[in-house]
């Protein structure tokens, strides 16, 4: 897969298709979560790891460390420390992005 496969294949990541949500979507749903004050912390942080979850999910299947379940997975969990409140979904995006940095050590 070239260059400008993945290029694609991030974008889709980041602004989803007609089926799926991406990333912006996704990070506009969780930061409504958040006052005012939070979100500008809370959007540098979860744009940092859309960067890096959807650069590795968008490598080749045969070299990628992030698949689609793992993605579907994360997304669950997300949804769920929302439901349980901006505290709560604070410590889960700190948890996932510390689990991003070890998975593509």
């Amino acid at each position: 897969m070239g260059i400008k496969n993945e290029e694609e294949w991030f974008r889709k990541f980041y602004e989803g298709t007609f089926l799926i949500k991406g990333w912006r979507s996704r990070m506009k749903e969780l930061l409504q979560s958040f006052s005012p004050a939070q979100r500008d912390e809370m959007r540098d942080l979860l744009d940092k790891l859309g960067e890096k979850i959807g650069r590795e999910w968008a490598r080749d299947n045969r070299v990628r460390r992030v698949d689609t379940p793992l993605l579907q997975k994360w997304g669950q969990d997300l949804s769920n420390a929302k439901r349980e409140g901006p505290d709560f979904l604070a410590q889960a995006i700190i948890k996932l992005d510390t689990e991003v940095d070890k998975l593509l050590v």
